[in-house]
């Protein structure tokens, strides 16, 4: 429906100001792509183009949000670009606008416009990319446990079905890093609280600066489990068997499936071992 196309308008112009000097500028080729009647039309362009920047600050009040989740990676971001515009450049990307338009996640957007940057050179640090993947993860076990609730653990039957499904319960995720990047994000974060004792000394030449970061050791992998806490997500190194078991329950699979493909790896542990294990802990839910 055209007024719910044209809230969404509103909050784009809101957040991008070159969008906003594009509709004024050229309004017929800006909104030639968008269902709205012509009394919208007339509306949207009768205010004021100078209210859309109002608030100078709305910006940044998001961008905190954001970076709150990518902490880890957006400090080394920063920390390279010495540039707070090059995160503020995500609300005009079309990222942002396409999240906006399509009713997507802002944190799953921010966190592709992340990886762009680093594919596109904007960044290079190398141990970005996992560091992004890892905490774009932990964002999404964070709404995937909104949306659907804590799973609780109920007793298992003493024999399973095989035909039965599984799948990894709410909040839980896997993910495979290079064998550093928990080391980087304590790094990081040993920096982070460095800075708080005292935030002001940012302004000063002699203040602390993030440097020494462990390197990459990209041949060799940590396998993590993501499992939600008291406190939030938590990780949890696991072994690799047991990673490329739960990996195949990202989404639905039957249990006769996913033991058979499973038991084609050279794998020590047996995966109805393993399966039950994970079963049993909850970080997987039968469907059926």
């Amino acid at each position: 429906m055209s007024h719910h196309t044209l809230q969404k308008l509103v909050v784009r112009l809101l957040f991008d100001a070159h969008f906003v000097a594009r509709l004024y500028d050229q309004p017929e080729q800006t909104l030639a792509e968008f269902d709205l009647t012509t009394a919208e039309r007339a509306q949207l362009l009768a205010v004021d183009r100078r209210a859309w920047g109002y608030d100078e600050l709305r910006q940044r009040r998001t961008l905190r949000t954001l970076v709150e989740e990518f902490k880890i990676s957006t400090t080394i971001i920063l920390s390279e670009t010495r540039s707070l515009a090059s995160l503020e450049r995500f609300f005009a990307s079309a990222l942002f606008h396409r999240a906006v338009q399509e009713r997507g996640s802002l944190g799953m957007a921010f966190a592709e416009f992340l990886l762009a940057g680093q594919r596109e050179g904007a960044w290079t640090a190398p141990q970005l990319p996992d560091l992004i993947r890892l905490e774009a993860t932990i964002a999404s076990c964070r709404r995937t446990l909104a949306r659907e609730g804590e799973h609780q653990t109920t007793e298992l039957p003493t024999t399973i079905n095989d035909r039965a499904r599984v799948r990894l319960a709410p909040g839980f995720g896997v993910g495979s890093f290079q064998a550093n990047t928990v080391a980087t994000i304590q790094h990081v974060e040993q920096f982070l609280f460095e800075m708080s004792l005292m935030p002001a000394m940012a302004l000063c030449d002699d203040a602390p600066r993030l440097s020494g970061l462990p390197a990459v050791e990209s041949q060799k992998k940590t396998y993590l489990l993501f499992s939600p806490g008291a406190n939030g997500i938590t990780l949890t190194e696991i072994d690799k068997a047991s990673y490329l078991l739960l990996f195949e329950t990202k989404r639905p699979v039957e249990i006769r499936g996913l033991l058979a493909r499973s038991a084609s790896g050279r794998n020590a542990r047996q995966p109805a071992e393993i399966l039950s294990e994970w079963l049993e802990h909850g970080a997987l839910m039968l469907l059926d």
